[in-house]
């Protein structure tokens, strides 16, 4: 049986090897068919199963960084930083527990986040838990989870806080706080978390100051490494700096007014704005309410930026213009009178504020008693479409053309005689702000009206390039230059003139003078003007020095609810006459008119000569600032030139330059002296020197390091 069974196997298996090995073969060939078949189409298309195997194989080991740019800084005028990036950083609470640094403890994280986050412990467990159920690796917190500080991270870290991590990210930084908020702005991050221009400057300027960004592309091989030849890069390109006409100083004495009007009256609404008379340049803006940038705290109470986008209606201030209109056209004499009180118009009796008028008055008398009748009696001799021309040529009605494309254009109600006579004294019309300062600026400048800006210019911080230069500019010749001195001369009566009219506003050291207002306001609700006692808009629009004006102030307060009566007996005093003398005092303007700083005295060039040349210019009672050792005038700035009265020269001897004093300088007086010194310094806060890192008499080195630490209180007030 054995034997049989064995010379059986080894039959079959002798017959069937031969088709056995076939069928291998046959299996073999089609398996290496398909093969060669699948390699074709591999080289011929690159792809199997609709797949791109070339570019699969890219996306495994191609890698690209995107480089960001750094987002442009906004300055003043002096370089001051407005706004700039710093480095902050978003919360991340890793939640995944293959991590080794995951959460442990979400009460005791939730506990410390809360101190950090304007979220609830509550609120915080809730994310978690959601993060935790939707088996995410790590839960952020959104927008409350950043703009974390290095402060606040150095704070957290030392908790020791399982599974808490923070990544890094840009924040947009404003140094001092509600500082001509609506006017810079504020940028923050978008859902990429790039920053983005969400308001301001900030965001009319936002493709300036966004910069472009780069990327580094390369393709690594198994082990990491950068393959030759595969390195693509181009740089990022950091944004442009915009640097603005505001000066930091005046800024600071405009916001410091603000906050004192706001404490003293407790309006709806606060604002004040300095110009530049002669060239239309805008120095200060501030409002109220406002906020804080770099923390948002106060946005929600108002978005509006009233320089530019406010429009009311002006009352009185309205009414020099009408008064440089019927100048013009030779239809006011100042000596010729009028009866004043009441005027019917259509259906109505419209009275001057004084309601039983000051009986049969100069026409000079009625502008300081500033009265409505006048203003009506001059419109009818001017006549209403040609007086409607000359509002349209001082620009009311139209866009000033600024740097802001939500710039409102205001409106001129003139359907009918009744908006045609009451707007000749600011009423059922609107402006803003910044069209009543371009206005002035045509009285004070000869008849030719200055267009207001306020971007300096726009620079690029990597070669100092500048991009784009803010300039003077004339919109048009709105009167004659007889006409608009005559109405200057008029002007110049409105406070403390023959009537002693607005003696609240004059200031000891300069002439003052301008136009006060008190608006109604205009009610939608009641569809008519409040009729409460005190509730209406006061404000004055002024200039000084009045024989020379530099400095525009327009100064308004809307609907007190303190102190009511305070804004009609003082104005806007008790605001603008600090806000004036300090800006004039820091542009070291002086003003012969009021016999102060008259003393004129001539100052030729010392260079090479004997420091005590010059010292004795002290008894003509100018300052001398003195920097070195030897008896050898090397320098001085000015030279060859006529100063006033407590000006200051600043000296440079032979030799080693040495530390002067500094303390009680204006910043402006810093400014000028380390700059014909030659010196590099840090400046810190606004007003005076209260003190120098470096000593007084302290011999300077190349690398010396200098800090200036400036207070706001004037030492010599």
């Amino acid at each position: 049986m054995k034997n049989r069974m064995s010379k059986d196997f080894k039959a079959i298996n002798t017959h069937n090897i031969p088709k056995f090995t076939l069928l291998i073969y046959i299996i073999l060939g089609v398996f290496f068919a398909l093969i060669v078949i699948n390699f074709i189409i591999l080289m011929i298309f690159k792809s199997i199963d609709d797949s791109d195997l070339e570019k699969l194989g890219e996306e495994k080991f191609t890698r690209s960084i995107i480089l960001e740019s750094n987002r442009g800084q906004i300055l003043d005028r002096h370089g001051e930083i407005l706004a700039s990036d710093m480095e902050a950083y978003r919360i991340a609470v890793i939640v995944d527990d293959n991590y080794p640094n995951h959460l442990t403890d979400k009460k005791k994280v939730a506990k410390e986040l809360s101190t950090v986050m304007s979220m609830s412990e509550k609120e915080i467990i809730k994310m978690i838990d959601e993060g935790i159920k939707s088996d995410r690796f790590q839960v952020e917190f959104g927008t409350k989870g950043r703009n974390v500080s290095y402060k606040n991270r150095k704070l957290l870290e030392s908790k020791e806080l399982d599974g808490l991590t923070f990544l890094p990210e840009t924040k947009r930084f404003y140094p001092n706080g509600v500082f001509a908020s609506h006017i810079i702005g504020f940028a923050e991050p978008n859902e990429d978390g790039k920053l983005v221009g969400s308001l301001g400057i900030e965001r009319e300027y936002n493709e300036e100051l966004d910069g472009k960004s780069g990327f580094s592309n390369y393709t690594q091989d198994i082990w990491s490494y950068v393959v030759p030849g595969t390195l693509e890069t181009e740089s990022a390109i950091d944004g442009m700096d915009v640097e603005l006409t505001l000066d930091s100083s005046i800024q600071l004495y405009l916001e410091e007014s603000l906050d004192e009007m706001q404490k003293y009256f407790e309006p709806k609404e606060l604002f004040a704005f300095v110009a530049d008379a002669k060239t239309g340049e805008i120095l200060g803006a501030g409002q109220r309410p406002s906020f804080n940038p770099d923390t948002r705290e106060g946005f929600g109470n108002s978005w509006l930026n009233m320089l530019y986008e406010y429009q009311f209606e002006p009352g009185s201030t309205f009414k020099v213009f009408g008064l440089a209109a019927a100048i013009e056209e030779g239809k006011y004499n100042s000596n010729e009178y009028y009866e004043t009180g009441s005027r019917d118009v259509m259906d109505s009796t419209i009275y001057d504020w004084e309601t039983e008028g000051w009986g049969t008055i100069t026409y000079n008398e009625g502008m300081q008693y500033s009265s409505n009748t006048l203003m009506m009696d001059l419109q009818d001799k001017v006549g209403a479409d040609k007086m409607l021309d000359y509002y349209k040529k001082f620009g009311f009605g139209e866009v000033t053309g600024s740097e802001f494309s939500t710039e409102a254009s205001g409106q001129i109600a003139w359907d009918n005689e009744l908006q045609q006579k009451t707007s000749s004294f600011g009423q059922t019309l609107s402006v803003t702000p910044i069209q009543m300062i371009q206005g002035m600026t045509a009285l004070l400048n000869d008849g030719m009206m200055k267009k207001p800006y306020i971007v300096k210019s726009v620079t690029d911080p990597k070669n100092g390039n500048t991009i784009y230069e803010g300039k003077e500019t004339n919109v048009r010749q709105v009167i004659s230059k007889e006409a608009a001195q005559k109405t200057v001369e008029e002007m110049n009566t409105l406070v403390g003139g023959t009537l002693d009219r607005n003696p609240m506003y004059q200031l000891d050291d300069y002439g003052v003078t301008g136009k006060s207002g008190t608006a109604q306001i205009y009610d939608e609700e009641i569809g008519g003007y409040i009729d409460e006692p005190y509730q209406f808009i006061t404000s004055f629009i002024g200039y000084a020095p009045k024989d020379d004006p530099q400095v525009i102030v327009y100064y308004g307060v809307k609907q007190a609810s303190e102190n009511k009566s305070d804004t009609w007996d003082y104005g806007v005093s008790l605001g603008f006459n600090p806000l004036m003398e300090r800006t004039l005092k820091y542009l070291e303007v002086t003003d012969s008119s009021e016999g102060i700083n008259v003393n004129e005295v001539k100052v030729e060039d010392y260079t090479d000569r004997k420091i005590e040349d010059i010292a004795v210019l002290t008894n003509d009672s100018l300052n001398v600032i003195t920097s070195g050792k030897s008896e050898v005038i090397k320098d001085h700035y000015p030279k060859n030139t006529t100063l006033i009265k407590n000006d200051t020269i600043y000296v440079k001897t032979e030799g080693a330059l040495t530390m002067p004093d500094m303390r009680e300088l204006s910043k402006r007086e810093v400014i000028t002296l380390l700059d014909f010194l030659g010196i590099k310094a840090s400046i810190k806060g606004e007003g005076y020197v209260k003190s120098q890192s470096i000593a007084p008499g302290t011999e300077l080195g190349k690398k010396s390091s200098l800090t200036i630490q400036l207070d706001s209180n004037d030492p010599n007030n």
